[in-house]
Parts: C-alpha cells; sequence; structure tokens
C-alpha cells in the first residue's frame, strides 16, 4: 500500500518539492544572491530617488534658514519723521466747566469736547494739547479716549477751553548745511526727541553714526561703514535705520517692510483665520462623506461616487478662486451678510471645499481598515448600524482619522490662489478676529509681492523667505502631530 502512494506521481512531485524546500535552501539562496539586471536598475533607481528626496528636502530647508538670517541681517532706510500740526485741520477745544479739567492722574483718559462741536479726529490719530502729545484710542459723538504723553512728551495739566490741535508726520530736515569736515546737525524745533545715541542715519549716499543727543543738535561721526564724507545742502532728508528683530517679527502688528514694520501677525493670522473656517466646512462634510462611501454605500454607489468625488482634487485652485469671488462672496455672502468683496470667510468657505476629498479618501481608507469581525461582533451584540459606527468603527480608525483631518489643515495653511484672489491683498490685523473685511494670508503675501520688481537682497526680498521659513515649521508642526497621533492612537489587528 505504501509502494502504491509513493508510485503515485503527484506524491512523488510532491515529495521532491518538499524535499527541496527544505533541504535545498542554498539554491534558494542563491535566486536573492543574482537578481536580474533589470531588477538590479529599478532598486538602484528607487535608492537614488529616495537620496534625491533627503539632498532635496535638506537643500530647501538650508536655502530657506540662509535666507531668513538675511533677513534679520538686512535693513531698511526710512524718512525720520517728527510730529507738527496739520496744516488747514480743523481743531477743537476741551470743554468748559471744572470737570473737564485734565491733570496727570491718569495715563489713558476721556476728553469732552466744547458744546457743538463734533470730533474731527480719527482713531489711532496724535493731537496735541498744549505741549503735551496724545493718540486718540476711541472716537465718541462729543468726546475721544486718549492715550497721554507721546512722542517723548510727559503729561500734563490742562484747562478747560484749551485748543486741541491735529498733528501730523513731517520728514526731519537739517537746518543748515552740513560741510564734510562738521559733525554738528542742527534740528528743527523738537527734532532731537527722535533720535537716540548709536543710532545709525543716513544723508543722501553717506552713513553717519549718532554719538550724542544735544537738545535739537546731533553729534555724528562722519562716514560711517565706509562710505565718504559728503557735503550736504540745507534741507536734507535724514534716513534712519530700521532692522527686524525676532521679538518684533513674531510680536509686532503691522508687516510693511518697506516702512520698517516687521510684525508678521497679521499674516498669519489671516492664514489661521481661512484655515479655520475651511476645517469647519471640510470636517463635518468629509467625515460624513467617508462614513457613507465606507459603511452604507453599496458597491455599486461606491464606485459611481468615488470618481465624482476625486474630481475636485482635478480642479485647478485659480479656478476655486474665481469661484469663491464670484459666486461664493457677490452671489451669497455679500446679499446675506454684507461683506466686503475680499474676505477671509469666503476664502475659507471655498479652501475647505477643496480639502474635502483629502479627508473623505483618507478616512474612508482609515475606515475600511478595521477588520469586519469588529463589526460583526458588535451587531452579535445587539448593536445598530448607527451604533457600531460611532463606538466601534469611528474609535478604531481615530488614528488614520486624525491624520487626515491634520493633513487638511497644513493643505489648507499651504493653499495659494484661492486666498490670493478672494481673500484680499494687504497684510490686516483684526483682533478680535473679523472674517467679512478683507486679510493677507502668509501664501497670499507670498505670491503678491514676488510678482513685483524687488531690489535682489533687499529688505522686502528677503521677507519672502523669512515668511516660507516660518510657513515651513508650521506645517512641519502640524507634519509631526500627525505622525505623534497616528502612532499614539494606531490600532494593531492580525
Amino acid at each position: 500500500m505504501v509502494q502504491a502512494i509513493e508510485s503515485n506521481p503527484y506524491s512523488a512531485e510532491r515529495s521532491r518539492l518538499l524535499s527541496r524546500a527544505a533541504g535545498r535552501r542554498a539554491e534558494r539562496a542563491d535566486i536573492f544572491r543574482h537578481p536580474r539586471l533589470s531588477e538590479r536598475g529599478i532598486s538602484m533607481l528607487l535608492f537614488g530617488a529616495g537620496i534625491l528626496s533627503i539632498f532635496t528636502t535638506i537643500f530647501i530647508v538650508i536655502f530657506l534658514g540662509t535666507e531668513a538670517v538675511a533677513f534679520f541681517q538686512s535693513r531698511a532706510w526710512i524718512q525720520a519723521k517728527m510730529t507738527v500740526v496739520a496744516a488747514d485741520a480743523p481743531t477743537a477745544t476741551l470743554r468748559a466747566g471744572s470737570d473737564s479739567a485734565v491733570t496727570t492722574d491718569t495715563n489713558v483718559l476721556l476728553l469732552d469736547l466744547a458744546d457743538g462741536q463734533r470730533v474731527p479726529f480719527t482713531v489711532g490719530s496724535l493731537i496735541q494739547v498744549d505741549e503735551e502729545v496724545m493718540r486718540v484710542t476711541e472716537r465718541r459723538e462729543r468726546s475721544i479716549v486718549v492715550e497721554r504723553g507721546q512722542v517723548g512728551t510727559q503729561a500734563q495739566n490742562h484747562t478747560p477751553g484749551t485748543a486741541i490741535l491735529p498733528l501730523a508726520e513731517a520728514p526731519i530736515r537739517t537746518n543748515a548745511a552740513l560741510p564734510t569736515g562738521t559733525t554738528q546737525i542742527s534740528l528743527p524745533a523738537g527734532a532731537g526727541r527722535n533720535f537716540t545715541a548709536g543710532q545709525t542715519i543716513r544723508l543722501e549716499t553717506e552713513t553717519l553714526r549718532v554719538a550724542a543727543v544735544n537738545g535739537d543738535t546731533l553729534t555724528v561721526e562722519r562716514g560711517y561703514e565706509g562710505t565718504t564724507a559728503r557735503d550736504h545742502a540745507a534741507d536734507t532728508v535724514i534716513e534712519v535705520e530700521r532692522r527686524p528683530d525676532i521679538l518684533t517679527y513674531f510680536t509686532g502688528t503691522v508687516w510693511q517692510p518697506q516702512t520698517g514694520q516687521f510684525g508678521v501677525l497679521p499674516l498669519i493670522e489671516a492664514t489661521l483665520m481661512t484655515t479655520f473656517v475651511a476645517i469647519l466646512v471640510a470636517l463635518p462634510v468629509g467625515l460624513a462623506a467617508a462614513i457613507y462611501l465606507s459603511e452604507y454605500a453599496s458597491l455599486r454607489v461606491r464606485n459611481i461616487l468615488n470618481p465624482i468625488l476625486e474630481i475636485l482634487v482635478g480642479v485647478p485652485t485659480v479656478v476655486y478662486g474665481f469661484f469663491a469671488l464670484q459666486f461664493v462672496t457677490l452671489g451669497v455672502l455679500r446679499p446675506l451678510f454684507g461683506v466686503d468683496i475680499y474676505n477671509t470667510l469666503s476664502a475659507g468657505i471655498v479652501v475647505g471645499i477643496m480639502v474635502i476629498p483629502t479627508i473623505a479618501s483618507m478616512s474612508v481608507d482609515a475606515m475600511g481598515a478595521v477588520p469586519r469581525g469588529l463589526r460583526e461582533a458588535s451587531y452579535g451584540l445587539g448593536a445598530t448600524k448607527l451604533e457600531t459606527i460611532t463606538h466601534v468603527v469611528l474609535p478604531a480608525a481615530l488614528s488614520g482619522i486624525m491624520a487626515a483631518v491634520i493633513l487638511g489643515i497644513s493643505r489648507a495653511v499651504g493653499e495659494t490662489m484661492i486666498v490670493a484672489i478672494a481673500a484680499g491683498a494687504g497684510p490686516n490685523w483684526t483682533f478680535p478676529p473679523n472674517f467679512a473685511v478683507g486679510a493677507e494670508t502668509m501664501t497670499g503675501h507670498i505670491a503678491r509681492i514676488s510678482g513685483g520688481d524687488l531690489s535682489y537682497q533687499s529688505v522686502d526680498y528677503n521677507s519672502i523667505f523669512s515668511i516660507g521659513l516660518t510657513l515651513f515649521v508650521i506645517t512641519f508642526v502640524l507634519t509631526q502631530i500627525s505622525t505623534t497621533i497616528t502612532r499614539r492612537f494606531r490600532e494593531m489587528y492580525e
């Protein structure tokens, strides 16, 4: 009987294969030691692609870092300005009465104007009462709220009926000619308070260093930084140096590098505002679409809806931008809520529409990876389909869903054309955030100013790379958060 079985051709072949698998490992090793030429070429190409991607990333980081350092080492020359009484501007007077006398008790106070006078000043403007300069912080019908002791002046006592003079900024000019050997610069009355010892200034092409400030006279070092001392005529405009620093960069609320204002907060705020609106739109819609496609839709419906959903990925972002401007803003938001033509709300909504496929497709994959046995066990315990989804499927796929959401946030942060077209141009700091007005995101600002003529190594040119590095750091942090969440909440099934 045994002999009959062994003579069977099938059994003989089976015995031969088992013997070969168990005892001829050297032959199998030979196969791996001698791959085909095409396989070796493909492996080398893949290795080269991996090395290239790593070095490209490193090069980009080094390039951005180098240019960002150049930004913080660059400087802008702006006209030195002083406050003067505005010509032909309407004035006002303090209201008569003992209760309107102004004392030095407080730094912020309410000024009542004389009866019959309306407030001619705007918020943020400077005013002068006697010798004290104040800044208007709030404008009411017959009064203003001011901050005292501005532009180096001291708080003083003021009597009712004193005139309130509106101020304007005027460039500071030299009073007299400055020959080559002279080190004293005479300034207009009151202009000396705008300078400090150690400050770098410029007259035409000559750079000077302020050694001392004596009232309205500057003692300077001539031909500073290798420049050539030369004669300067009277009324020459004095320019002062402005350099960016890290603290001002991250805390300042005005971004105008050409005027020495280096606060990037308005750009960051606009970016976060549009991203916030985008996630409010994309997260519920994308997650709902993923739940339907993964748990409710039949195979036929899924095959129809998946390509339709993926069409959104192929739409050019510039088309999204004009859709946001023409339809969402002018057709919907402006008639209903009266928003500005350029606003962050419209841009955020359309960016959210663009991000929906990213969140939906990744969430479908995450829920599809949950073993069917978990669903069947839930059904076996009497749970409904909705209960199974909310209590079993979603918690099991949480890491993948969170990764999809963070990837969607990164996609929204890096979006350029939609926000460049629909959100508006010009950094605009609004606190609390106002979604109905225009603002400029980091990517939109880079796209706008890089299209103009910028001088190489100027402060405007270098600012592009500092913003780009800031954007890179934000997206890198989001990526690391996504990786940490994925590893922390990943469910492993056998």
